[in-house]
């Protein structure tokens, strides 16, 4: 039975103003990756991948980066191999676990994505810098419980 009144309602759905706002910044930051992958001559999942790579908190190898994006194993040595035959990353034996390979973003591809990046960041900085400190910390302290909460979701919690 298809009854238009079951279901959730067509159109928006009644979130907040926060919520809404989150997800125009959503779409304008998939929007801006879509731009710099572009600049870059990357595809999306390289993209994707250096972004991982860089901002990992710590050195990650293939099989944590096929993970992270959903690729088979196969798929990602693929990725591995075509970023560091172009040299945006490099593959460095793990320090402690010899059998262990690191990728590491090479400095030219850091200083690349910063070239392109700065103005951004500038102008996002400038934004912040508008805002008292009282009102920097309620949007630092929204946006990480945000955070955590889509962490959550991801993971399944």
């Amino acid at each position: 039975m298809d009854d238009e009144t079951s279901g959730p309602p067509r159109g928006r759905w009644q979130v907040e103003p926060e919520t809404i706002a989150l997800r125009v910044l959503q779409t304008s930051m998939t929007d801006a990756e879509t731009a710099m992958a572009r600049r870059m001559r990357l595809g999306q999942t390289d993209m994707a991948a250096m972004t991982h790579l860089a901002s990992a908190r710590q050195a990650v190898g293939p099989s944590w980066l096929s993970a992270r994006l959903g690729l088979t194993p196969a798929a990602a040595t693929e990725l591995v191999d075509r970023l560091e035959k172009v040299g945006h990353l490099t593959r460095v034996r793990d320090r402690t676990d010899r059998r262990r390979v690191n990728l590491i973003p090479t400095a030219s591809t850091l200083i690349e994505v910063n070239d392109h990046l700065r103005p951004l960041l500038d102008a996002v900085d400038a934004v912040a810098e508008e805002f008292t400190d009282e009102e920097r910390a309620a949007i630092r302290r929204f946006l990480a419980q945000v955070s955590a909460i889509y962490d959550d979701f991801a993971s399944g919690s």
